[in-house]
């Protein structure tokens, strides 16, 4: 099967723009903090935005990739969905904020109030803006939220870079600059949509659509919520089964692991699109997944060599020796490269075929397995059993997937 990489990283361009930028941002905001703050703070910042986005995946209910599903489909009601996603997530927001702060109190009471409360926000907006990405993504508009997001992160950045290492602003601070930037960026992105007739006003918002979201989307969510926290639920029992330095070093090497998908993600951004638009074909989609996976693999097999072998270079030279103990953790992630792009592409696929129901199944088999294996290898092997029990779950994650798609005759 002739496969030009290239070719196809150029017909996506605007999604490849997108992916580089939001990840490139956040990974140099995070750098910054990294090297900047005590290396106890900055793991304190990592929980509390870990807990967050846990709290606001649970409120997230697969929503917001419902609705690139049902506009991707070209189904005319589905416009109607838009306006009726917003209603939802505005009122859900007040719930998040409870449950998270009663959470908090109860479990991390050591956290500062004024860091803690201003980054729940933070979190809750950046969801916000995914809900409107993706409604983007289904009309495949990606140039709007190409420029909706640069303005927005290059003003920001620029803030942060001054205020941190000219004025050493704390980290509350930085936050709230964080905050007007994805407020700018959530103006931009309303703007759009409104300019291409999406419906955007919650007033709109009917009942009886609502509840029709609600009851397709729940399924999907928690396939969503399941893949998230066992993604970020090793972060948490690390800082309640070690400490937040520990967590530092951790992140560290899980993010660089991480952020090495940036050179093929920006293919399942549109890949949702696609399967949707191909999912009564099974054909079409075999066809989708070996294009795919000829392209992932030479890929993903270079980058495990890459990080494996120079991993430690690129910790000392971004982050200082002070997380030199971070490169044993992205040896060990190495190995976990191939299988999270395999199980994102078998998730993408089984997502667009409408098959929320397996994909949530075997995310919430790898959530429970993961948590388990956590609280036995943790304190008996510290970050290092962490870091071996994301690869076991990356792989098998990709086992389940792939066994559904086999049972229903998909591939």
């Amino acid at each position: 099967m002739k496969i030009n990489f290239f070719k196809l990283f150029r017909e996506n361009k605007y999604p490849v723009y997108i992916n580089i930028l939001e990840r490139a941002f956040f990974f140099i905001v995070f750098l910054i903090i990294a090297r900047v703050y005590p290396s106890d703070s900055y793991g304190q910042l990592i929980t509390i935005f870990s807990l967050a986005n846990i709290f606001i995946i649970i409120f997230d209910l697969g929503i917001p990739l419902l609705i690139q599903k049902e506009l991707s489909s070209g189904n005319k009601v589905s416009n109607n969905f838009t306006g009726n996603a917003i209603a939802i997530s505005i009122a859900l927001f007040p719930v998040y904020l409870f449950l998270l702060w009663t959470y908090q109190i109860l479990f991390f009471p050591e956290f500062p109030f004024w860091l803690f409360a201003s980054t729940a926000v933070l979190v809750y907006l950046f969801s916000f803006s995914n809900l409107l990405n993706k409604a983007l993504s289904g009309i495949r508009n990606f140039y709007s939220q190409y420029r909706a997001l640069l303005y927005s992160r290059v003003l920001t950045l620029c803030a942060i870079l001054i205020f941190s290492l000219l004025f050493n602003a704390d980290l509350t601070f930085l936050i709230l600059l964080l905050t007007v930037g994805a407020i700018i960026h959530i103006t931009g992105l309303l703007i759009s949509l409104k300019n291409n007739n999406v419906c955007i006003n919650p007033l709109t918002a009917r009942f009886k659509i609502a509840s029709r979201i609600l009851k397709m989307s729940v399924p999907l969510g928690l396939a969503v919520l399941f893949n998230f926290l066992y993604d970020k639920i090793d972060i948490i029992l690390i800082s309640k089964l070690t400490d937040f330095e520990n967590v530092a070093f951790y992140n560290i090497g899980y993010s660089v692991y991480k952020s090495s998908s940036l050179l093929y993600s920006f293919l399942f951004i549109t890949g949702l699109s696609r399967i949707s638009y191909l999912s009564k074909n099974k054909k079409a989609v075999r066809l989708f997944y070996k294009k795919y996976l000829f392209i992932l693999l030479p890929v993903c097999l270079v980058l495990s060599l890459i990080l494996y072998f120079f991993g430690g270079i690129l910790i000392s030279i971004l982050y200082t020796d002070k997380f030199s103990g971070s490169e044993i953790i992205l040896r060990i992630l190495s190995f976990a490269v191939i299988g999270l792009a395999l199980n994102n592409l078998t998730g993408v696929i089984l997502n667009g075929l409408g098959m929320f129901r397996q994909n949530m199944n075997v995310t919430l088999a790898g959530l429970i397995l993961n948590i388990l294996l956590n609280i036995f290898f943790i304190p008996v092997y510290g970050i290092a059993g962490a870091a071996v029990i994301t690869v076991f779950t990356e792989y098998f994650i990709f086992a389940g997937d792939y066994l559904y798609l086999k049972k229903f005759k998909i591939l």
